[in-house]
């Protein structure tokens, strides 16, 4: 689940979990709209985790599908190449 889902679904402003963070405000958005591709920390990525209790990823912060698309084209070919 994306961060900003998680934080509307909460009913939780940018500036509530900034502070449960410890980081800015600004920083929330600019994670939350991905300005250049901007991907939390570890260690922030872990906080977040620990905070929404699992239901933010480390991974969702990356553009899975687009990994997955990677995957699934791979594996098809390693099955066409097997068969």
């Amino acid at each position: 689940m994306r961060l900003a889902e998680w934080r509307k679904r909460e009913g939780k402003t940018q500036a509530w979990l900034a502070d449960q963070l410890d980081v800015s405000q600004p920083y929330i958005s600019a994670i939350e709209r991905a300005d250049n591709n901007l991907v939390p920390g570890k260690a922030l990525a872990e906080k977040i985790f620990m905070l929404s209790e699992g239901a933010v990823e480390p991974n969702d912060f990356h553009d899975m599908p687009r990994w997955r698309q990677l995957l699934s084209a791979a594996l098809s070919l390693m099955r066409r190449k097997a068969a």
